[in-house]
């Protein structure tokens, strides 16, 4: 580093680097691996369908992080075949040896493996659990008495347990104790209690539903059977109460992730809303309960849903706009006389539309396959989000409507060129249709798009099929498409750049991809940590294929979160 003193109150820095010769690797070689063959070292092992193995073999590049990364992988087999090292050791000591050709630019690598014996696990002892029970934390282990020692699980348990966020960032830790006979070792898991109840309170603002505020308490490790703290029994609760001028909305939620002790999740929710953002002319009222049960098939990421909703929606307009009013004035022509002259008004509704007025009960069944490979966070960057369900209301499960609906969900995330962008690629597509006694699908559970979190260029679900008046009237098949990529400007603000395309139809099954409205736009995400975790979200976007009842001009949207629920 030189500096340079160029004027009295400028300094410029200057740093002077010196590259070297860039290496590639030369030859890689293994020793000490009595019990396994190099080519078995090669292919690792597989952690949650991922393949951990050395990847800085022959011809690649030479780097010293890639070096650390190999050794680990290289521990990681051995690990998850229980080879935890000697003594109080709890990994695998892999050496490496460098040796550089200068006239070739290689680097040989040797690594020097002391292998030690296999382990198989004794007892497993929990420390540190003040309120959490026993259970709770066993019932996230990967491993168990009596098995191999595998440490490739051992660290994915410590990852479940720190995903419970009951206990204090970077406080769980994953042991191994030496017991009187050698090839047996104690786990010992020792965690600090954390807080894992939250009260939070806040407004927000959104194109939607504009103003509102909410208040409402969650707590992350609830036990409904343990008076009268309530915590320790790995259960999650959450009351929240919003109230804006577009809405009015209550939510009881509670869910028992290991029902009957077994690795299935039991959700129950109460919820009354009145929702009047969803038109002028009406508001809807929805008041339910719904209970589901879910699982994992196979890995952690492949989760399959059953569920049970009852409810009551009201579709609700003013009076007088669905009477026909007789307006009586002085007649021009009544020479002194008091001679009233009656104007009819019509409705100011469509017959269509009025048809929807009044209660409903609904009674549906509903299943739903979900695979989420995406990593952690708000801002995803990798892997995908999708899922597939399907409800069936009416019929042998009671109710006064009969339909059934399909709806296929997708979302892709990929890392940019650069550092710290991301491409989002997200699709949907449905179909609902009545049957048995029902000639149609119910105003409140047809399709919808336009807005903040689908078609952004257009107006709150007003692209579709409308009454003579222009009031959408959803439709029984919509199809959606979105691209958005978004590169960070400064610190906690992104730009990010879109385009989005979809279409509804009237009728169940009619895919008519001719007819379609598609927009692009321009947006900000900006993060204000006193607001929450997730930033607001700032889009302008411009209509490009429309038709003649969809306005082509330019139309601003905002709402919060990174990604969009479809």
């Amino acid at each position: 580093m030189k500096l340079d003193y160029s004027s009295p109150t400028r300094l410029v820095i200057r740093f002077i680097v010196y590259e070297g010769q860039r290496y590639k690797v030369g030859s890689v070689e293994f020793k000490g691996n009595a019990r396994f063959t190099a080519e078995q070292i090669r292919q690792g092992v597989v952690v949650l369908g991922r393949p951990v193995k050395p990847r800085m073999l022959e011809g690649e590049i030479f780097t010293p992080k890639g070096l650390e990364r190999d050794r680990e992988a290289i521990e990681d087999f051995y690990g998850a075949h229980g080879y935890i090292g000697k003594g109080e050791r709890d990994r695998i000591i892999v050496g490496t040896i460098k040796n550089p050709n200068t006239d070739r630019g290689t680097m040989d690598l040797v690594y020097q493996i002391d292998e030690g014996e296999p382990s198989k696990i004794e007892k497993i002892e929990i420390r540190g659990n003040t309120k959490t029970k026993d259970k709770v934390i066993r019932r996230e282990l990967s491993v168990s008495p009596g098995e191999v020692f595998d440490m490739v699980r051992v660290k994915l348990s410590k990852e479940r347990l720190e995903g419970l966020q009951y206990f204090t960032q970077g406080k769980v830790q994953m042991s191994v104790e030496p017991t009187e006979v050698p090839n047996l070792k104690n786990l010992i898991v020792d965690v600090e209690e954390g807080s894992s109840g939250n009260f939070y309170f806040g407004a927000g603002f959104s194109s939607i539903d504009q103003l509102f505020g909410y208040v409402g308490m969650t707590q992350g490790n609830f036990d409904l059977f343990n008076p009268p703290y309530f915590t320790g029994g790995g259960q999650k609760l959450r009351l929240q109460a919003t109230i804006g001028t577009r809405q009015e909305n209550y939510e009881l939620s509670f869910v028992e992730p290991w029902f009957l002790n077994r690795h299935l999740a039991l959700d129950f929710d109460l919820f009354h809303r009145d929702i009047l953002y969803y038109s002028d002319l009406y508001d809807q009222r929805e008041t339910g309960a719904r209970i589901g049960l879910r699982r994992a098939l196979f890995t952690d990421a492949f989760q399959i849903g059953l569920n049970y909703t009852i409810e009551n929606v009201g579709i609700h307009f003013d009076q007088s706009l669905t009477a026909t009013n007789i307006v009586s004035t002085p007649s021009p022509f009544s020479f002194g006389q008091l001679v009233p002259l009656h104007t009819v008004v019509p409705p100011s509704i469509s017959p269509t539309l009025a048809e929807e007025s009044g209660d409903r009960l609904v009674s549906k069944v509903g299943a739903t396959l979900t695979y989420d490979t995406r990593g952690g966070g708000y801002l995803p960057s990798r892997g995908q989000l999708t899922s597939l369900s399907a409800s069936v209301a009416g019929g042998p499960f009671g109710g006064d409507t009969d339909f059934y609906k399909l709806d296929l969900q997708s979302s892709w995330y990929f890392k940019g060129p650069f550092a710290g962008h991301v491409l989002e690629l997200g699709g949907s597509a449905g179909v609902v249709k009545a049957y048995g006694d029902s000639t149609r699908v119910p105003l409140f559970d047809r399709f919808f798009l336009g807005g903040a979190n689908t078609l952004r260029g257009y107006k709150f679900r007003h692209v579709g099929p409308k009454d003579e008046f222009g009031e959408p009237l959803g439709g029984g098949t919509y199809w959606f498409l979105s691209a958005e990529y978004s590169i960070p400007i400064i610190e906690r603000l992104r730009f990010a750049a879109f385009y989005d395309i979809g279409m509804v139809y009237s009728k169940a099954y009619d895919f008519n991809l001719g007819n379609y409205n598609d927009d692009w736009g321009v947006g900000l995400r900006l993060l204000i940590p006193q607001l929450g975790p997730a930033p607001l979200r700032l889009d302008y976007a411009f209509p490009i294929t429309h038709g003649s009842d969809t306005s082509g001009s330019g139309r601003f949207q905002f709402s919060v979160g990174y990604s969009r629920p479809f």
